[in-house]
């Protein structure tokens, strides 16, 4: 019987002292993938079930109807729920619906949304202007291409050059306000860490009866993604940079204490001042939903609220399925829930090996 090599064994004794949501079988994360997609079943079923009575309380899983809302959704299956979406600040009498929801995970707040159609340009820059708390900038992480096999997956709502600047924001007459505006090139630069173009752009908008406003951008666009895969290689390592300083640009800050992603909806929102990041792919669920979970996920490993877990915990679980109880789809493939896991795995072992070296591996509150 041949001997095992000493990376071989290495690396089997660096695994053992992972927590137990990360020692899983393949088959068991699967298992679990079945378990929430059933769910999402019965919450969609509930929520497409109409009140027996004018007394009824509406399903938490409701969706808006109406031909407005159909015409300004990119994919006729993917929707917020009417509970949790985005309010456009519009005049009374007009529709206020986009195809974004807000996300809470423990402190960490955004915004996904699916990416932009034609129609939808105005809809995007009012909810841009209408959501942002500060003077800082608004962060939006693009995570699809334009096109994509030869289907249009987003409108190209922001200048690519500065030929193209400024980019125009048409009014919409449906919303008898004038709001418009226009959107112009900063700068732009290749970032090779990230994999990514980063664009800093200027919003200008106003509408009628107020003063001109305007806001920066941090337009972040990554392009190793493909729709329904997950990143390889050296695109993975790209895009955990890129989670990384989106966070950056956002300000935000890791949680001081343990925070359970087994918190429901009873969970009172951040009242912070930091604006939410937007996050969109095409129908702002697969892609999107997986770049919000691994966000999330690393900002507990990296605080050390992943040290302690115990052994019938599973964060990731957890983490998708409050997603999805905020926005249907969330982390929509197989491929992109395994994805989590591997990415943690690889994560959780570098973290180990860092404080063996260092000579404190009780921290890590797992057999070592």
């Amino acid at each position: 019987m041949a001997n095992s090599s000493p990376s071989s064994s290495s690396s089997t004794s660096d695994a053992s002292r992972l927590p137990a949501f990360l020692r899983q079988t393949k088959a068991d994360i699967k298992a679990k993938f079945v378990d929430l997609e059933w769910q999402q079943r019965h919450r969609l079923l509930q929520g497409a079930q109409s009140p027996t009575s004018p007394n009824d309380t509406p399903s938490p899983w409701s969706r808006l109807p109406g031909d407005v809302v159909s015409t300004r959704n990119r994919y006729v299956n993917v929707e917020p729920f009417a509970q949790n979406r985005i309010h456009l600040q519009v005049v009374d009498g007009a529709n206020d619906y986009i195809n974004a929801s807000p996300i809470q995970l423990g402190r960490r707040r955004y915004i996904a949304t699916q990416g932009p159609k034609e129609v939808n340009v105005n809809h995007f820059y009012r909810m841009v202007a209408g959501e942002a708390k500060t003077t800082h900038p608004t962060v939006v992480v693009m995570l699809t291409q334009t096109h994509e096999s030869g289907r249009e997956k987003c409108f190209q709502y922001y200048p690519l050059s500065n030929a193209e600047s400024p980019l125009t924001i048409p009014p919409d007459p449906g919303f008898h306000d004038d709001f418009h505006g226009e959107v112009r090139l900063q700068s732009v630069r290749d970032d090779p860490t990230t994999r990514s173009q980063l664009r800093t752009l200027q919003l200008r908008t106003s509408k009628a009866g107020s003063d001109p406003h305007e806001m920066e951008i941090q337009h972040l666009l990554f392009s190793g993604w493909p729709d329904f895969l997950v990143p390889e290689g050296d695109d993975r390592a790209a895009l955990i940079e890129l989670v990384r300083l989106s966070a950056e640009l956002n300000h935000e800050r890791e949680p001081a204490e343990m925070e359970s992603t087994a918190s429901t909806s009873n969970e009172q929102p951040d009242e912070s001042s930091i604006t939410a990041r937007i996050i969109h792919c095409s129908a702002g669920v697969g892609r999107s939903g997986t770049f919000i979970a691994l966000d999330y996920l690393l900002s507990l490993l990296h605080s050390g609220q992943l040290d302690h877990v115990p052994p019938d915990r599973d964060p990731i679980a957890e983490t998708v399925d409050l997603l999805r109880k905020q926005r249907m789809m969330m982390v929509q493939g197989e491929s992109q829930f395994l994805f989590l896991y591997d990415v943690m795995r690889e994560q959780m072992l570098a973290r180990v090996q860092k404080w063996e070296h260092g000579g404190e591996r009780e921290r890590i509150g797992v057999a070592l």
